[in-house]
């Protein structure tokens, strides 16, 4: 029988999700998943053995061209949710004697972050199904966006600490969500190397400003003021972007959404994937989040001075995603995480080791810059090592899990350091720093194919 040998075309622009195609500004129909075809020289895509069951739902990777207004929306989503979590860690020497607290209260406000992570994990499936990408991305922004009608005019603090569950929803939501649809994207470790440099960006300006506005006024809290206008302009650009079918879901999608998360959850890679974030996230939000306070308290640093420290890890992590990203596609991303691991456990050592605020400054923003691509690292792995039919489900929980290690890691510091002091923060980086290389050793090679 002779072979016949045929150039296959990149595939056409559009995204399929959930059996309808998602299109910026054109209206293509659906993609037959029943004779699914990987182009040819498409470096991202899965095996060619590694076929998505007749019927499955899959993505199909757009060309960047068309889908630009969605991923300008995602990447606001994203840098916005990166002010909030910059900014939490500089607020604590004015939100401790503003409301009269501990700094156990302080963590209280990170568990009640992780409770709205935790519940967004098993509910952003079936919440996709019925409304659609767009309509999820939409409630998280007005879940977020209703957070911080509540912070900005500094309620009584229950209600204050409620607020934060509002927000670990909404931004649990928004993440999830971005990060699927980037991940499926052409050249997506590039793209998410720049979306979560923008979520570095907007971690590095939130200490600023919120440093800035407290303190040079009495006010801390009109820092919230500043993310609520922010709040508006976000929800309005992922209506206006994700319009074309917004809060349409499908009866098909509907039907599937509990055996897709079952399925996502039996794979081995899936557990390990979310452990490693979870462990991450917690490393980047407790070292970000509590080393003003390690400072003050154990360096004897100046509150007004030493709160932008925050803001050079977070720079640090920006510049690393930026500058990282091409260079772990192109040298082994499986490997190179292992070498970034090592690089900021260095930085985590010399930082604990010499007590010196200014050398501390220089060791948490090169923390930062190893930390940098992790994430996008992840993603990009998971793309390829996980079925296609099963990305909305495994990679949303896995990147869902591992944000609210954001929130549960800072509250454990937080609740430790209320009994034995700041300087706990140190080894607890330097175990999570350990941690996370152990679950790394466990996720599979990405198995390449020859076009």
């Amino acid at each position: 029988m002779a072979t016949t040998i045929v150039t296959v075309p990149p595939p056409v622009a559009s995204i399929e999700l959930e059996s309808r195609p998602l299109t910026a500004g054109l209206r293509v129909p659906p993609i037959n998943t029943q004779s699914h075809t990987i182009s040819a020289g498409d470096e991202e895509s899965s095996p060619l053995e590694d076929r998505p069951p007749e019927g499955a739902t899959v993505f199909e990777r757009p060309n960047v061209s068309t889908v630009k207004g969605m991923l300008l929306s995602t990447n606001f989503a994203v840098f916005l949710a990166g002010m909030n979590d910059g900014s939490t860690g500089a607020l604590i020497p004015y939100l401790q004697p503003a409301y009269d607290i501990g700094l156990l209260f302080v963590a209280v406000v990170y568990l009640i972050n992780f409770s709205g992570w935790l519940v967004a994990a098993f509910t952003n499936v079936h919440l996709t199904a019925r409304l659609g990408m767009g309509g999820v991305l939409t409630v998280g922004a007005a879940f977020q966006f209703t957070a911080y009608c509540l912070m900005f005019w500094k309620p009584p603090y229950p209600l204050f600490v409620f607020s934060f569950f509002l927000l670990g929803i909404g931004l649990a939501y928004q993440d999830s969500q971005a990060n699927v649809f980037v991940a499926n994207v052409n050249n997506s470790h590039r793209w998410l190397g720049i979306l979560h440099a923008l979520y570095g960006a907007g971690a590095l300006f939130g200490p600023l400003i919120a440093t800035t506005i407290a303190a040079r006024t009495a006010h801390w809290h009109c820092f919230y003021l500043v993310t609520l206008g922010l709040a508006v302009v976000n929800l309005g650009l992922l209506v206006w972007t994700f319009q074309d079918g917004l809060f349409k879901g499908t009866a098909a999608a509907k039907e599937s959404a509990s055996q897709d998360l079952k399925k996502a959850l039996s794979q081995r890679t899936v557990i390990v994937l979310s452990l490693f974030f979870f462990l991450y996230v917690g490393t980047e939000v407790t070292a970000g989040g509590w080393v003003v306070e390690f400072l003050i308290r154990v360096r004897n640093g100046d509150p007004s001075k030493v709160g932008y420290v925050a803001s050079g890890f977070w720079g640090g992590l920006t510049l690393g995603r930026l500058v990282l990203a091409d260079i772990s596609h192109k040298l082994g991303e499986r490997r190179m995480v292992f070498a970034y691991i090592i690089l900021a456990l260095v930085a985590q050592l010399i930082f604990t080791l010499v007590p010196n605020i200014i050398a501390n400054a220089v060791m948490i923003s090169l923390l930062g810059f190893f930390l940098g691509p992790l994430f996008p690292t992840g993603i990009s792995v998971a793309t390829k090592v996980l079925p296609r039919e099963l990305h909305i489900a495994s990679i949303g929980f896995a990147a869902t899990m591992g944000q609210a290690g954001s929130a549960a890691f800072p509250f454990l510091t937080g609740a430790i350091a209320a009994k034995s002091g700041v300087k706990v923060l140190q080894p607890m980086l330097i175990g999570l720093l350990a941690g996370m290389a152990i679950f790394w050793a466990f996720i599979p090679r990405v198995a390449r194919h020859s076009s």
